[in-house]
């Protein structure tokens, strides 16, 4: 499932930029330094960037020696993200806090691979959260790989579903690697990059779900760093989803098997206003999805199957879209061939019947019986076809 993605995310741009760092030292109270030999880019200069109020924001431009070394001193009371951006715009990332003493070499012919630093520990465990995101990414790139080459020879749902398994298994190990960092380094401002890891596009831990490690990384680096504009924009994430979590319970008590399904009347894709009750007489299953959400796309095609085997036997499907745009929704409508209803008020996460449903992460569905009222939830493919069966024989 994808989790409520918001601008708490854009503090971890680092993951995505670049995927490098290492080391551990000390230095003067409040200060710190950078010194640097950078071979193959001799005469020239390095940009310093800084993540400031979720943007990057240039420090300075550094100029490098005929032998490619340069030197930058600046305060550091808080942790400070920072990003040497090289000549031919390839990044390094630096994590910052008081005290330290940074040395940095690396290699243009291979940044990657001789990049080495030293007196920075935090940027250490960036550098090891980079290197297994990197190693995912290239995981991903090879099923990708394998399922087009299989996909001309036997393409159908078996192929699907095996890519399916073996995204989750690759997810499953992604979570466990996370879980486990965080869990020693809780109290690193390294551990607010590992709270956005990510696998393709999907984070690895859901804010709802996995709350108690997002709490956790709250409460050790408020304590710390009680001054620290990143750590507060962490601490405002978690005090809202603390909030949400209490919305969303209340939410659950009119969403429980067995109580009549909250009303929902918003705009189809022309304009048209369609309620939900509309329906009374047939069994629906209302499904909250949306274009960008990579799960849901895989779940259509279950959706398509079970629509095509029993629309005729008194089943409705009424899907929900948390999209942004028109476009984009009905792009992936055409798409992914969903003939069905559509309704959507494109308004992201700010869906009213998201929220009157207590919706925090997608796919997810409810199904209704021919009176309104929830009979199951978040039943996906086999386990749909199997509910319908047994409702529709």
């Amino acid at each position: 499932m994808i989790n409520k993605v918001k601008l708490f995310t854009l503090i971890f741009i680092v993951i995505i930029i670049s995927w490098n760092c290492g080391g551990g030292g000390n230095g003067l109270k409040d200060q710190f330094s950078i010194s640097g030999h950078m071979t193959g880019w001799e005469n020239d200069s390095i940009v310093i960037q800084e993540l400031y109020n979720n943007a990057l924001k240039q420090v300075d431009i550094i100029p490098l020696d005929q032998e490619g070394k340069f030197e930058f001193s600046d305060t550091a009371k808080n942790p400070r993200f920072l990003f040497l951006q090289t000549p031919d715009n390839q990044y390094i990332s630096i994590l910052t806090v008081e005290g330290q003493n940074i040395e940095i070499s690396a290699d243009k012919k291979n940044l990657n691979e001789s990049y080495k630093v030293k007196g920075s520990k935090e940027s250490q465990l960036i550098w090891e959260l980079n290197v297994e995101m990197r190693n995912a990414a290239l995981a991903l790139d090879s099923l990708s790989t394998i399922y087009q080459t299989r996909k001309a020879s036997e393409a159908g749902p078996q192929l699907d579903s095996w890519l399916q398994g073996q995204y989750e298994d690759l997810k499953a190990q992604q979570k466990v690697f996370i879980t486990q960092f965080i869990d020693k380094h809780y109290d690193s401002p390294a551990s607010l990059m590992a709270l956005s890891h990510q696998l393709g596009n999907e984070p690895i831990l859901n804010s709802q779900l996995d709350f108690p490690y997002f709490a956790k990384v709250d409460e050790a680096l408020s304590k710390k760093y009680p001054e620290s504009a990143l750590v507060s924009t962490l601490h405002n994430f978690v005090e809202e989803v603390k909030m949400e979590k209490e919305m969303a319970a209340g939410a659950g008590q009119s969403t429980a098997i067995g109580s009549v399904a909250p009303e929902i009347e918003l705009p189809d894709p022309d304009g048209k206003a369609i309620a939900l009750s509309s329906f009374r007489g047939k069994h629906v299953l209302l499904d909250f999805w949306a274009a960008w959400c990579g799960p849901c796309r895989r779940e259509n095609p279950n959706l398509v199957k079970a629509y095509a085997n029993y629309k005729d036997k008194g089943f409705e499907i009424f899907q929900v879209s948390l999209d942004r745009t028109h476009d984009e929704w009905v792009k992936a409508i055409k798409a992914d061939k969903l003939d069905w209803i559509h309704v959507s008020d494109l308004k992201y996460w700010n869906s009213i019947a998201a929220k009157k449903y207590g919706v925090r992460s997608i796919p997810a569905s409810f199904l209704l019986d021919p009176d309104g009222k929830i009979i199951a939830t978040n039943l996906r493919g086999p386990a749909l076809e199997a509910k319908l069966k047994e409702l529709l024989k």
